[in-house]
């Protein structure tokens, strides 16, 4: 099957378009486990990049807290001793009391000190049970901050709460309640040391999960004694917003917030967490993995204050669960001792990936609906560019197929037609003058018609020129034919010449010896005489032919020449038709090479018309040289027929006189003798005469044999000639210019 230009067309824009869409598909579905890593890694990047800004929140809403909270409780510190001062002196009186305790560590329950005054006011349980000092209710009003008073009960320094407007509470300070100055553990308590040495005390409590924030303030006797000491602590309920907060706070599904303890009691429990059932607990209880906060708690602690911490475990709720990957961000703010995070299940982002894998099939779905859509119009808009290339093409082609076929009159006609129903050649006809404005094949299409026009041209021409020559070659070869026959009747009539010579000679010779009988012979000398004078007629009238005959042959001489001229003209002609023949020949040749292949076989065409056009000018060169050479010969035929009449003449002279002299031989017989000598002598010179013109024949029948010989050449190049002319017209007859 051909494979047409225009489905090659198609087949490339198709292939154009198929390939990067085939090339896509290739690169996606390569890409697509890539894509899918770096879409888990960049998700996982922004959840714990979430969380992280999440806890970071968290961390700086712990710092304003605590920042507020201290402020205010510094305030209310500031402003309870100041009410204090005013209120008058502290002093420990002599008189004791009873006192009801609350944590002794002994088994008393009570406890007997010296009652302690403040401006007169005693502080007894009796006396302040249910009825907390004004002073302190005042303060309590106006600073929203809880004061509570303390005595010394020895020189260690353990304080005993004698006053305070803090409500009945676990996580409050009671009446009766004692604060040793040694921990459990041992070592003295910092608040309890900094008071005895004079000092305002600082002290982040236990209570609340160390994040009550407590001022301690020594109280001095008259003599300066530290008798005591006053605490002030917040009555605020910023940590309980902050803890709402917390719990409201919630990352993706099921994430939260979780707060665990680093001090005391609290160390490695719940502060806060996602279950009110939870806080409290320890964290490992919780998950089942122990040993797990102890990690969490130290690798927050070395870390520092504020610097983010993030690690990924299986988290379990329960003994018989599997499960799940969870990411927590996390933190340490040391004033309270908490680790703040923030934990996500990284299951529950799964859809992040699920969604844009599945846009990522979406996306492969529409470059499929694409990459047919595209292959459509690639479809449509080849099918129609191919038709605008290759439908001029087709016209192109069957136009130089009629063309090689040698028919330029049906040529001429089928570009007529085309340029009627082929838009792209009428276009190409319309914008002739300005070929910038056409594409290739419009400008190839006015080339071709260009082409077939100039062919046309020149085959006609050509045709034209052969006939002409044909014609020229029959006339020449006919003239040539003409002056064969001239030259042989003029070779006939010199022999006739050469022989009327050799008779005047033989005569005049016997003539000369019949002369030295003449006194023997004196009694026949009329006769003699009379016979004589016919002869000198004969003579006469022989020369008069032999005159008029030199006198033909220079005229037929003369014709020759002229003819020659004729041929030399004929010849020039063919001469410039050949190099016009050869000239369009190349230009053919030139045409047909810029069409490619669609034109080798008028390039043949064209080449063998320049052979043919190079052997007409071989021929006529070797014409000319001929009619050259003849021409040469009859003007050298002219000079010695002018030469030869010019002998004639003189011998009709002399035969004139000779005439003359044998009439006064009649009439002067008698007078013979005397002029036998000058008969003589009239003969001599008769025989000389006669040898010339023996030898001018000779000499004319060498250029008679010459001109013979050139005009058989002569015969023979007009032949060739012809057979060029006829070689030329048959390939030329290939090509048909008229109906």
């Amino acid at each position: 099957m051909r494979f047409s230009l225009r489905r090659k067309i198609i087949a490339i824009a198709c292939g154009a378009a198929i390939i990067p869409i085939v090339a896509m598909f290739i690169i996606t579905d390569i890409l697509e486990d890539r894509l899918q890593d770096c879409m888990k890694d960049e998700v996982r990047s922004l959840i714990e990049s979430h969380v992280s800004q999440m806890t970071a929140d968290l961390y700086e809403e712990c710092r304003t807290s605590d920042q507020l909270l201290t402020a205010e409780t510094e305030r209310a510190a500031m402003a309870l001793e100041s009410l204090m001062d005013d209120e008058g002196s502290i002093r420990v009186l002599k008189r004791v009391s009873d006192w009801p305790v609350n944590n002794y560590r002994n088994d008393s329950d009570e406890l007997t000190v010296p009652v302690m005054t403040l401006g007169g006011t005693e502080f007894t349980y009796s006396k302040r049970k249910g009825k907390p000092l004004s002073l302190l209710v005042e303060a309590t009003r106006i600073s929203g901050a809880y004061c509570t008073i303390f005595q010394r009960l020895n020189p260690e320094g353990d304080m005993l709460v004698v006053d305070t407007t803090a409500p009945a509470g676990d996580l409050n300070w009671k009446l009766g309640d004692i604060f040793y100055s040694l921990g459990d553990d041992g070592r003295v308590v910092t608040a309890i040391d900094d008071v005895l040495s004079g000092r305002k005390a600082q002290n982040y409590e236990a209570m609340d999960h160390g994040s009550r924030f407590t001022i301690y303030i020594p109280l001095r006797d008259q003599d300066g004694y530290v008798t005591g000491m006053m605490a002030v602590y917040m009555d605020d309920d910023i940590l309980q917003v902050l803890r709402n907060s917390m719990l409201k706070t919630s990352i993706g599904k099921t994430g939260y917030i979780w707060v665990i303890g680093t001090k005391g009691d609290s160390w490695g429990r719940y502060i806060v967490s996602n279950s009110p059932q939870t806080d409290g607990l320890h964290v490992d209880e919780v998950s089942g993995n122990k040993g797990f906060v102890q990690d969490i708690l130290n690798q927050a602690i070395e870390a520092g204050e504020g610097k983010l911490n993030s690690k990924s475990y299986v988290w379990k709720t329960g003994p018989d669960d599997e499960g799940r990957d969870k990411l927590s961000v996390f933190t340490y703010f040391k004033p309270w001792g908490w680790v703040i995070g923030a934990g996500v299940y990284l299951d529950e982002y799964q859809g992040i990936t699920t969604r844009l894998t599945g846009v990522l099939d979406y996306l492969v779905e529409w470059l499929s609906i694409t990459g047919m859509v595209l292959l459509g119009i690639t479809l449509i808009v080849s099918f129609y560019a191919s038709g605008l290339i290759a439908e001029p093409l087709s016209h192109m082609v069957e136009l130089v197929k009629v063309i090689a076929s040698g028919d330029l009159h049906k040529a001429r006609e089928t570009i007529a037609i085309v340029d009627e129903s082929c838009p792209n050649a009428r276009k190409a006809v319309r914008n002739a003058d300005n070929p910038e404005l056409l594409d290739e094949t419009g400008q190839l299409y006015l080339a071709v018609k260009g082409m077939v026009n100039v062919l046309f041209s020149l085959i006609g021409q050509v045709q034209r020129s052969g006939i002409q020559v044909t014609t020229s070659s029959t006339e020449i070869a006919a003239s040539a034919r003409q002056l064969e026959v001239t030259v042989n009747q003029q070779a006939a009539a010199t022999t006739q010449i050469s022989a009327t010579s050799a008779e005047i000679s033989a005569n005049s010779g016997e003539l000369a010896g019949a002369m030295h009988h003449v006194n023997e012979a004196a009694s026949n000398m009329d006769n003699l005489a009379f016979e004589g004078q016919d002869g000198l007629k004969t003579m006469v009238r022989i020369m008069d032919d032999l005159s008029s005959a030199t006198m033909v042959i220079t005229g037929k001489l003369d014709e020759i020449n002229d003819r020659a001229n004729a041929i030399e003209g004929i010849v020039n002609t063919i001469t410039k038709v050949a190099d016009r023949t050869n000239l369009l020949s190349l230009n053919a040749a030139i045409e047909a090479e810029k069409a490619g292949k669609f034109g080798q076989g008028f390039s043949v065409v064209a080449a063998e018309i320049r052979r043919l056009a190079d052997q007409t000018s071989v021929a006529a060169l070797e014409i000319e040289d001929m009619i050259g050479n003849m021409r040469s010969s009859v003007d050298s035929g002219v000079d010695e027929m002018e030469k030869f009449a010019s002998d004639v003449r003189f011998g009709a002279e002399k035969a004139g006189k000779l005439g003359k002299k044998l009439e006064g031989i009649m009439t002067g017989v008698r007078e013979l003798n005397p002029r036998i000598e000058q008969v003589n002598d009239g003969m001599t010179a008769q025989a000389e005469g006669a040898g010339q013109i023996s030898e001018a024949m000779a000499q004319l029948s060498e250029t008679a044999s010459d001109t013979s010989d050139a005009l058989s050449e002569f015969n023979r190049a007009t032949s060739q000639l012809n057979e060029a002319v006829q070689g030329l017209r048959s390939e030329v007859a290939r090509f048909k210019v008229s109906e």
